[in-house]
């Protein structure tokens, strides 16, 4: 009989671990079935009786009376003989599989049980205890007939009647199975009939099959254990074999799953009865979500569970062979500010893009994986010597420093590489990932596109950058981030003209850390949003305290994350800031460094003219140092853009440095936007600009950033120019 997926059928759970019952449920009740439970077998025999489920699934092992004794007494009871059990069982001896049939169990599962295939087990099993319960019925009520009218010849002609019907039905069911199913002659193992549903599956017809001995007619003679099968159905077991390939006539393969059993027909005459279902759709399935498990669904790469086995692996062997292995972890460089910008699907495109670089870059023996976010690892497989990495290394660098094309737009990333070895920096996977991702933080924090090599005194700073990491998620709440100050000087009145708000972290054990220490942990942790919007506030409330001391008012500049920028309230967050500190929108300044100027779609542009309508001013930090185009200063509403340190050092003594320096003033002259130096730090750097007419100027030449107490007091006893030419 068919299943019928509209009836609510009940399944008894039996296991003394509830996280099994638990899951039990979980995996069933989706599929609509209704979950009864037992902690142990003398519950369960209880409960089996008040609800006499359509199945009952049993754990073998349990306190007081195990599965085997509970397969016993639910098989002598009346009321449950019938009731379809399924073992689960982690015991894989023979002899434990064939007490529990011998006991009467329908099937076994085994532990660890497949959550996913487990209704399709328990569906199968009920709808197969159907099956043989309607064959019984109607071998059982026509026999009964049969003897009870065989002495008058008009009893015996209904009794006839009765098993004619009973065929019908036998063959109605035998006929409409979506299971395949083989009779086969019990004396001499030739097919007696076989059903529509497995002349289908396997694509003969049934002349071809009719007579044959199953071990002789193909599909059947070329499944190994065929013959083993029916020794065992001979010697009146019930089989089960979990996975049969079957070539069908058409040159395709299947996977079956057979269960073969006893019975006498009509008659007395024993019959072999073979069930065979089509489980090639599940062992797909199973196979998909392994190898889902085991390797990233954006790349294709091997993921961090596959990577370790392979990693493993690869030092067992090298150990065995006295081989060398390296171990490179790779993070892409500004990675988080192309994604941020120009959105997730062109981050997932760049990922894309690299795995494939990263795999032209490598031999077929090497293994490259990706962790997780931007960070790859590749695995170099019996490497002679250091050399040997490094020029790998560099050709990666090179690679992946060559622009991407992301929808019509060329990108930049880069990328930082730490190196670790097998043997010297680790035995293990474990210990080689971590030396290898110390020495990518080294790498990241020496300039990025680069790599280092992992050395042991790397490890300690390993450890105190783990300790900030941690530190750095309470330092807010207790008060440890402040905002210092930097001022920014007219040149051509000597004046201070405004102030650059920046972020200061006390540590209150090791004093002030530097920001490029923090600032990226604050990026990595999230934190910076937060953070940035804190700055925000203090800074425009703190301007507005100056001007209340009777300081002249000044413009107070403020720096912008890429996360904060496109997070969406940007504008909304400005706004509130101005209107709780009560700062006129013309003092403050928003910086935005150029990596957030890479996305010049309509969204970006529109965001930053709703930041003009506040009346805030916008500028363009470290111009000239990564993206810079001449097209944002065309399209973008700035007010100001900043001429970055790197091109102060030389500026007085280097032609090349003096000439970039030159073309960015007389750039934005041109564009009627105004021009700002930092890194000021010499008198020579200062007579230099001063002759070019630079505007403004910031460095510690005039100042550090100082606490906003110090420069108020700057402010008031102000330094003429001459005082720092002078000082050349």
């Amino acid at each position: 009989m068919d299943y019928d997926s509209s009836k609510k059928q009940t399944v008894l759970v039996v296991d003394d671990d509830a996280v099994i019952r638990l899951l039990a449920r979980e995996a069933l009740e989706p599929e609509g079935f209704t979950i009864e439970e037992a902690i142990d077998g003398v519950t369960a025999l209880a409960t089996a009786r008040r609800i006499v489920p359509d199945l009952i699934l049993l754990d073998v092992q349990m306190p007081a009376k195990n599965g085997f004794d509970v397969c016993a007494d639910v098989r002598a009871d009346p009321l449950l003989a019938h009731v379809p059990i399924l073992i689960a069982t982690g015991l894989d001896d023979v002899e434990s599989i064939e007490r529990a049939y011998r006991l009467g169990a329908t099937n076994f599962i085994e532990k660890p049980i497949s959550w996913n295939t487990l209704a399709y087990d328990v569906r199968y099993a009920i709808r197969n205890a159907e099956l043989e319960a309607e064959l019984r019925v109607a071998h059982a009520s026509a026999q009964e007939r049969l003897e009870q009218l065989k002495s008058e010849n008009a009893e015996r002609r209904r009794a006839e009647g009765a098993l004619r019907e009973s065929e019908v039905r036998f063959r109605r069911l035998f006929e409409t199975a979506k299971d395949g199913i083989l009779l086969l002659d019990y004396a001499t193992e030739r097919i007696a009939d076989v059903n529509p549903a497995l002349l289908e599956m396997i694509g003969y017809q049934r002349s071809d099959l009719l007579g044959e001995r199953l071990v002789d007619v193909a599909p059947f003679n070329d499944v190994p254990d065929c013959r083993t099968v029916l020794d065992e159905l001979r010697a009146e077991k019930r089989v089960r074999a979990d996975q049969w390939r079957l070539a069908t006539r058409d040159g395709f393969t299947l996977d079956v799953e057979f269960i073969g059993n006893v019975y006498e027909a009509d008659g007395g005459a024993r019959v072999m009865q073979c069930n065979v279902r089509d489980i090639t759709e599940r062992i797909e399935t199973e196979a998909r979500m392994r190898y889902m498990a085991l390797h990233d669904a954006l790349t294709g790469l091997p993921n961090r569970a596959l990577l370790q086995d392979h990693l493993s692996q690869a030092i067992t062997a090298a150990r065995r062979n006295k081989q060398k292995i390296a171990v490179l972890m790779l993070d892409l460089d500004n990675f988080k500010e192309v994604n941020d910008s120009l959105g997730h699907h062109v981050g997932d495109d760049l990922l894309e893009t690299t795995a494939k670089r990263l795999r032209k870059c490598l031999r077929e023996s090497d293994i490259v994986a990706r962790l997780g976010g931007d960070e790859f690892v590749v695995t170099l497989m019996d490497v002679a010597d250091a050399r040997h990495v490094e020029v790998v290394a560099h050709k990666i660098l090179k690679a992946l420093a060559q622009p991407y094309d992301l929808e019509g737009r060329e990108v930049q990333v880069g990328t930082s590489i730490g190196i670790s070895l097998y043997p010297n920096d680790g035995e293990d996977a474990g210990a080689l990932l971590r030396a290898a991702d110390t020495a990518m933080y080294d790498a990241k924090g020496s300039g990025r596109g680069t790599f280092r090599c992992f050395t042991p005194a790397l490890n300690d700073a390993a450890q105190r950058r783990l300790v900030l990491a941690n530190d750095i998620r309470h330092a807010c709440t207790r008060g440890e981030f402040v905002v210092f100050y930097q001022p920014q000087v007219s040149l051509e009145s000597g004046n201070i003209v405004g102030v650059e708000a920046l972020l200061r972290w006390r540590h209150p054990e090791q004093g002030l850390v530097a920001p490029s220490t923090f600032i990226p942990l604050l990026e990595e942790t999230g934190l910076i949003v937060e953070i940035g919007e804190w700055v925000l506030r203090t800074a425009c409330a703190q301007s507005v305290a100056w001007q209340n001391e009777g300081l002249p008012p000044m413009r107070v500049a403020v720096n912008l994350s890429a996360r904060q920028f496109y997070r969406g309230d940007i504008v909304r967050t400005v706004a509130q800031a101005l209107e709780e500190s009560g700062l006129e929108p013309h003092l403050l300044e928003l910086e935005l460094t150029e990596s957030l100027t890479l996305d010049d779609t309509d969204a970006t542009i529109r965001i930053m003219h709703d930041l003009k309508m506040l009346g805030v001013s916008l500028s363009l930090d470290d111009f000239g140092t990564g993206w810079s185009s001449l097209s944002y200063l065309r399209r973008f509403p700035l007010d100001r853009i900043k001429i970055d340190r790197s091109f102060m050092r030389d500026v007085a003594t280097h032609t090349g440095a003096s000439t970039i320096v030159q073309s960015i003033m007389h750039l934005a002259q041109k564009l009627g936007i105004q021009c700002i130096a930092e890194g000021l730090e010499t008198p020579d750097q200062l007579g230099y600009l001063d002759d070019q007419m630079c505007p403004e100027v910031q460095g510690f030449l005039f100042a550090p950033a100082l606490p906003a107490s110090e420069l108020a007091a700057m402010l008031q006893s102000p330094q003429p120019l001459e005082t720092w030419q002078g000082a050349a």
